[in-house]
């Protein structure tokens, strides 16, 4: 296969066109009615959106649809962008913040009981796993490459609902339960890793080896960057809980020196909020 036509292979469609478009118009201007309110929103979370949806595009419409027939590593690389690259680069933008923000309200229904249960870390996991491996090792998946359009359109939709499953609640603030702190994060993105690999390898085994390949190295090499983005929120919110603390210390400090009062013989984790009740400090 010649690597050009991996840029100039196109088979357009208007639903394969239209969906990228509408999320990138819509997004676009949220973010534009938040700046005519004077308020800020990260220019990086706009880029990466005008990406993702632009590789959806190529995705839907571009060489693996287009060539799909013509080798079977296409589908790999299809369902591959469908169901972990473009899920992480939607979730990074942030789409539930920013509605949130312009509708200055949270958005009930993705906190409700059915939401918080499917999203949770390993239920989400399974979900997507389960979804793509019983798909792609049934009938309703023809053999690589031969997939008609419309089934192959519902996998790749699918994909990316079960995707998000997984990747929007662990990039968002407040969509997983109190105890999936940073650490947690960090640590169910490693694991999500694993659910990952396991339709690439079904099909490699049972079905076809190129596309199973080209499944399995997408998801894989998606893995890391999901990696390190958790261990980043994880430094930042180390850092911002440190500055926090130190504030809360300074104006301790300040009090008790206005008051004219000195702590000095005391030993700084019994000042520390934090290990107060352990070492019983006051």
């Amino acid at each position: 296969m010649d690597p050009l036509a991996l840029v100039t292979a196109w088979a357009p469609s208007w639903a394969g066109l239209g969906v990228p478009a509408l999320l990138a118009a819509g997004y676009l201007a949220g973010v534009l009615a938040l700046r005519a309110r004077g308020e800020r929103w990260p220019g990086w979370r706009l880029a990466l959106w005008l990406v993702t949806a632009g590789l959806a595009a190529w995705t839907f419409c571009g060489a693996p649809f287009a060539l799909r027939a013509a080798t079977t590593t296409m589908d790999g690389i299809a369902l591959g962008s469908a169901s972990a690259l473009l899920p992480l680069g939607l979730a990074l933008g942030d789409p539930v913040g920013l509605v949130e923000r312009l509708r200055g309200r949270p958005i009930g229904w993705l906190r409700g009981r059915v939401a918080r249960l499917l999203m949770l870390p390993g239920v989400s996991s399974a979900i997507a796993m389960v979804f793509l491996t019983a798909t792609l090792t049934s009938t309703w998946w023809y053999r690589p490459g031969a997939t008609p359009a419309l089934p192959w359109a519902l996998l790749m939709a699918g994909s990316v609902v079960t995707g998000l499953l997984v990747n929007l609640p662990l990039l968002a603030d407040d969509l997983l339960p109190p105890w999936a702190t940073p650490p947690v994060r960090v640590l169910i993105a490693f694991l999500d890793g694993v659910f990952d690999a396991v339709p690439g390898i079904v099909v490699m085994v049972g079905v076809d080896l190129w596309s199973g390949g080209a499944l399995l190295a997408v998801a894989e090499a998606v893995g890391l960057p999901m990696i390190a983005v958790t261990v980043a929120r994880w430094v930042r919110a180390d850092a911002a809980e440190t500055r926090e603390l130190d504030a809360r210390l300074d104006a301790a400090e300040a009090e008790s020196a206005e008051a004219g009062e000195t702590d000095d013989a005391g030993l700084w984790w019994m000042r520390d909020p934090r290990f107060q009740d352990r070492f019983g400090g006051d």
